[in-house]
């Protein structure tokens, strides 16, 4: 069986240092051009917004870029990698991208390039070396982010995977995971939610990690959070990884 990720690249002078959430709304608007009864589903519960995580990750990447104030000047492409186990969800956000010819956000405009599907590598073990494609944001009980040589780091990463797992097949971890840092850096990362643009203290600063990593567990469950994502905040541009040959 062949699984596939969506790769869509974009044309933009200029895009926002804070651009977890100009991509989200790219998605979302993906999704909704292709079925607003699965973007209902997925993003409210009622009258209310829905909270539970959803299954989804995504990566962008930039070249020829430099950082001015608050904003990237890219001189290239934009390019976002969007994963999934959910393979309707992936369908209706393929779908909808093919349609979506450019997207405003706030001042920032994207101009659509192209849309591809990529072929991707699941894990056949229960021993697997990861390579981050985004960097992976963990936190402890408390809310705190905490670094990949921290002791309750595999405590955390056994909580929010058991999570994902949960929220997407409907059961849990089948083996404790044990996550084993190889070449992990620290990327703080800026993040501002676009409804509180005006409010300095929204502001929030997330010690993510980023390289590479070997990580042991129950092969399907690797297999689910290789395309899932893993750690907290997926669905804002976080954990995405790639299966890596070392």
């Amino acid at each position: 069986m062949q699984y596939l990720r969506i790769e869509c690249v974009f044309k933009s002078g200029v895009i926002p240092v804070s651009y977890h959430y100009l991509f989200v709304s790219v998605i979302k608007k993906a999704l909704s051009n292709s079925s607003e009864e699965k973007y209902q589903e997925l993003y409210y519960y009622g009258n209310k917004k829905n909270k539970k995580s959803k299954n989804f990750t995504f990566s962008v990447y930039l070249k020829e870029f430099k950082i001015v104030e608050n904003n990237f000047i890219v001189n290239d492409e934009i390019k976002c990698i969007i994963s999934s186990p959910d393979k309707e969800l992936m369908l209706y956000i393929f779908n909808g991208l093919l349609a979506l010819k450019n997207f405003k956000y706030k001042d920032y405009e994207l101009v659509l390039q192209r849309v591809n599907l990529i072929k991707e590598q699941l894990p056949t073990e229960k021993e697997v070396l990861f390579k981050t494609l985004s960097p992976i944001a963990m936190k402890n009980k408390e809310g705190d982010f905490i670094a990949p040589n921290d002791l309750e780091y595999n405590l955390a990463l056994n909580y929010i995977s058991n999570e994902i797992l949960l929220n997407f097949r409907g059961s849990g971890l089948k083996e404790p995971l044990v996550f084993v840092p190889l070449e992990m850096k620290k990327q703080v990362v800026k993040q501002q939610h676009h409804q509180f643009d005006s409010l300095k203290e929204s502001i929030l600063y997330i010690n993510a990690y980023r390289g590479t990593f070997k990580l042991c567990g129950h092969t399907e469950d690797l297999k689910i959070l290789t395309q899932a994502g893993i750690g907290f905040r997926r669905n804002q541009g976080f954990g995405n990884v790639q299966v890596w040959q070392g």
